[in-house]
Order: structure tokens, then sequence, then C-alpha cells
């Protein structure tokens, strides 16, 4: 049974009631009709979904128990704004974005990392992002197609990634050794932080698995660098980071781990 479904405004008319249908039939997931009466939370309960898919006039949008997701890319553009001040960012140092870098990102989200990625390493370079919950993914894949900002740089970063839908461990396999300069995971929410209120409406539609050394192995068949972000340091090493970058005021850290030579 999925915990997942798509259904569409009330009132919605003849053609978003088809584009929600055709979004369904595209995900594999179940389209539910809206009742003339009741909530989505009590659709949520009644179907027994973790998330649900809305067609709107503004888009695809996310509800859960914890609120809606409009599609935005969160921290990304003020990340990207102090870049062009001159300024830094941690995951760039850890992952050593340059021009022209393939960067894949396993754990897409809203895009806030991979949109600061397509910056840095510009049209020359290839952003892929990997998004396990297809509601999340179609809304993200739609959102960066559709969102628009007043900055063409951030826009064009925003269209140049490359969203793929699935789950890490099952698509790593299928990418061509060597394919990346660096894989980057973020196994957001996991531990989630209480302060971060805007991002509570992800976490039931976000997809939950804990990083295994098994995909980092993988990972490193893709890429000679591989960089985890996380909070934990013992995990990190767990994991085989024996670099670890971070910002002295945050407890977000950078792991990095590095192909030995004679690996792959």
């Amino acid at each position: 049974m999925s915990i997942y479904g798509v259904t569409a405004i009330r009132k919605c008319g003849t053609e978003l009631y088809n584009e929600a249908r055709s979004w369904a039939c595209t995900l594999d997931l179940p389209y539910i009709p809206r009742p003339i009466h009741g909530t989505l939370d009590q659709l949520l309960r009644e179907k027994g979904l973790k998330a649900v898919l809305v067609a709107t006039h503004q888009g695809p949008q996310v509800y859960t128990e914890e609120g809606i997701l409009k599609y935005h890319p969160s921290m990304g553009v003020p990340r990207i704004r102090n870049l062009k001040r001159g300024g830094s960012d941690h995951l760039a140092q850890a992952c050593g974005f340059r021009t022209g870098m393939r960067v894949l990102d396993c754990t897409l989200g809203l895009a806030a990392d991979a949109v600061v990625a397509s910056f840095l390493v510009g049209p020359e370079g290839k952003v892929v992002g990997l998004e396990a919950s297809p509601v999340l993914y179609w809304a993200v894949s739609q959102g960066l197609k559709a969102y628009a900002i007043d900055d063409p740089d951030i826009t064009a970063s925003l269209r140049r990634i490359q969203p793929r839908l699935g789950k890490a461990e099952e698509l790593l396999p299928t990418f061509p050794a060597d394919s990346f300069d660096v894989v980057y995971f973020d196994p957001m929410f996991r531990k989630p932080v209480g302060n971060s209120a805007s991002m509570q409406p992800l976490r039931p539609a976000s997809y939950h698995k804990p990083l295994d050394p098994s995909m980092i192995r993988e990972a490193l068949r893709l890429a000679p660098r591989v960089v985890v972000k996380e909070r934990d340091e013992d995990l990190l090493r767990s994991l085989g980071a024996r670099e670890i970058q971070g910002g002295k005021y945050s407890k977000l850290r950078y792991g990095i781990i590095r192909r030995e030579e004679g690996d792959q």
C-alpha cells in the first residue's frame, strides 16, 4: 500500500483534474478524488497516507500533517548571493566545486544544495539530483522548471539541475564508473532541528534511510570524492571520512571520503 497519493483542489475543473490523474499515472501513485466535504488532514488519515501531491492553479504542492509545501529553493538563494558578494560556502569548500565539474546530489530535497553546486559548476558542468520521495520529486522537478527569481544567474542554475526519481541505493549502481567528480549525501531529517519550522512539512514526505558503507562504496565507484553532511562526527568517521570540515558556529559537519589509489 502506498504512503503517497495524488489529488486536486476542490472545484478543480477538467484541466487540473486531468493533470492530477496524469501525475498519478506517471508516478505510479493512487489518484484520490476529493470529497465534497472534509479536509486534506482527514484524507491523509482515512487513506493512511504520509503525504499527498495536490494539483493547484499555482502548480503542484505537497501536503502533510505538518503543513503544505510550495516549491522554493530554500537557503540556496541567499547562499548564492553571498557567493556573488565574495563570501564562502562550507559545502562548496568541502566538495571543491569548480567550473565544469560533474556533481551527483543523492538527496535532492528542495535542491538548495544542488542550486549552489549548479551555480558554481556553471553551464559547462552537470548537476544530477536523486530524490526518493515521488511527491517531493514531482513538486521539485516542476518547480525547477518554473520557479523564477530576479537574478538570471540563479534562475539559470535552477534550470540546469537534472532531477531523477529513485532511491540512491538503487540508482547508484546504474551509473557507469567515474561518471562524476563528486557525490554528495545529506541524509536530512534523520535528526530534526527544532528551529527549522519552514522545513517541517517536508519531513513526513521524505524518504528516511540511514547511510551505510555499501552506499559509500558505490559512490566512490562513481567519483573520487564523496561528501556527507552530518552533525555526528563519529558517524562521519564510521563511514570512512578522514577529513571533516564545518563552520566555527555551526553544528553541521562535512565529512570528506576520498577514493584510495587502486580502489574502484
